[in-house]
């Protein structure tokens, strides 16, 4: 019995190493290419790409001392094909086969109604570097939040694609990037300025792809404006983070892509009642080929 009581803490902890190591995605170092490669996005005719995308959103806001939190998780299954490809450029369908969302605010859990998605499709411009043009029929892609009205899925496609350099890199390269995605929703006007200073830190193998790794550190400045019960709410965050991206470079697939930032901002509420409430953010994102 002895025995058997010393024993049980060690197969606890080799089960734990085994849990934790299938979990975890596994990756090599590779041997950087003869030739460095310019990175572009390749999507064949009749050939289909499904992704897995997570989000995290938490917050904390001071309100006289008392800290209140609210968290927003969200998970989609998209999948997408192209249709046309002309002037460097894919004509996508997307489709989004599952979409789920958890808010968690202080005294209340809220479960979004997202019954209306599932299924929906819609068109996107997207060029073999990864900018999009325009989509089509996102505007369709709405849900409800408890009594708060329409939101809306379709900015977080305008930027689903990460941009990549359109000049062949050696190991170490470094390049700037400048984006401004228009995120408003909801009657609030947000726009966020991001600014990322990358790297191309090397080759490695991932989940059987050979893929170009980039590292990213980033700053961003996210200013939110508008009337939410007939008070006037001016919101500034100032967030940095980091970001890595695993590209196939030899089939032109992004493989995985990771962020997580955080920051602190302040909301200035004028109208019948005036006050400054400060808060702090951070944000993670996934998005991950599933095969």
């Amino acid at each position: 019995m002895k025995r058997q009581s010393k024993l049980l803490p060690v197969v606890t902890i080799l089960l734990l190493i085994i849990i934790f190591s299938g979990c975890a995605v596994k990756t090599k170092m590779l041997a950087p290419p003869p030739q460095a490669p310019v990175l572009k996005y390749v999507m064949p005719d009749g050939q289909t790409f499904t992704y897995k995308v997570s989000s995290g959103f938490y917050q904390t806001m001071s309100i006289r001392g008392i800290p209140l939190k609210t968290t927003v998780l969200k998970d989609m299954v998209v999948t997408f094909y192209q249709i046309a490809f002309a002037e460097k450029a894919y004509q996508v369908v997307m489709m989004i086969n599952d979409v789920s969302m958890k808010v968690t605010a202080p005294g209340t859990n809220i479960t979004p109604n997202l019954s209306k998605i599932p299924g929906k499709t819609f068109e996107m411009t997207v060029t073999n570097s990864g900018e999009e043009i325009g989509l089509i029929g996102a505007d369709e892609l709405t849900y409800t939040i408890g009594k708060e009205g329409e939101h809306s899925l379709e900015s977080e496609f305008e930027h689903f694609f990460p941009d990549l350099p359109e000049q062949p890199l050696l190991i170490g390269d470094t390049w700037t990037t400048t984006d401004t995605i228009d995120a408003s929703d909801s009657g609030m006007e947000t726009i966020i300025m991001t600014r990322s200073e990358n790297t191309l830190a090397g080759y490695e193998l991932i989940k059987g792809h050979e893929c170009a790794k980039i590292t990213s550190e980033y700053t961003s400045t996210v200013t939110s404006s508008g009337i939410q019960e007939g008070a006037n709410i001016d919101t500034t965050v100032e967030m940095e983070g980091t970001e890595i991206l695993y590209f196939d470079y030899k089939m032109g697939v992004l493989v995985l892509q990771t962020s997580t930032g955080s920051g602190d901002g302040t909301v200035k509420v004028s109208g019948q009642k005036e006050m400054t409430l400060s808060m702090s953010q951070t944000v993670t994102s996934k998005l991950e080929l599933v095969e």
